[in-house]
């Protein structure tokens, strides 16, 4: 290694602290505070991903939550883990379209939990909106989409190693209902805790 790039190597570690060890999986400590690091973004629309449970203790599950002032009407609104998968959308509404939606209304501020456990949507039989026909994988994306293909919420994530498992601990907005994705105690159809488990 040339004297320049060891001087180089020096001052970086010296402002940046050591690397961490093993993949960063955007949870993980890093740097000199050990301050753990949130996935995805903070939270813009009325009806978003609050919390979510990746290969958990029995089925996956998803949680949305309704942050307007006022109720809305989940018709016109999909879950998806794959936005290129028509057999991957989940109507929230109960109905695919073209089909008449009738009104199934989210209160404001209420939490919804979908259970995300590969129930197939099969043509001509009633959908049920609370099972969803996908299940995630540790390293996965999940959004809200709108019926015009417009993506309401979303989500990149890559579950974070360490010494508890997916069935112990979720994905959650830290604060609830506004911010970054952080690994806490599950707390489906309520608000997330702050403190890690």
């Amino acid at each position: 290694m040339s004297v320049r790039r060891a001087s180089l190597l020096v001052l970086l570690t010296a402002a940046c602290g050591t690397a961490p060890s093993g993949p960063d999986a955007g949870v993980d400590a890093v740097g000199l505070d050990a301050a753990p690091r949130g996935q995805g973004s903070e939270a813009q629309g009325d009806l978003i991903i609050n919390e979510l449970a990746p290969r958990g203790a029995g089925s996956d599950w998803a949680e949305l939550v309704n942050r307007s002032g006022a109720v809305l009407d989940l018709c016109g609104y999909f879950l998806t883990d794959s936005p290129d998968r028509l057999d991957h959308y989940l109507p929230l509404g109960g109905v695919l379209p073209p089909a008449p939606c009738p009104p199934r209304p989210l209160d404001p501020d209420a939490y919804l939990v979908i259970t995300l456990d590969g129930t197939p949507i099969v043509d001509g039989q009633a959908i049920d909106p609370a099972h969803a026909p996908f299940k995630l994988d540790l390293a996965d994306e999940l959004y809200v989409v709108s019926t015009s293909g417009a993506t309401i919420d979303g989500l990149l994530f890559l579950y974070p190693p360490g010494p508890t498992a997916p069935a112990t601990t979720t994905l959650a907005r830290v604060p609830d209902r506004a911010g970054l994705f952080f690994e806490r105690a599950p707390s489906p159809g309520a608000a997330n805790p702050e403190l890690a488990p």
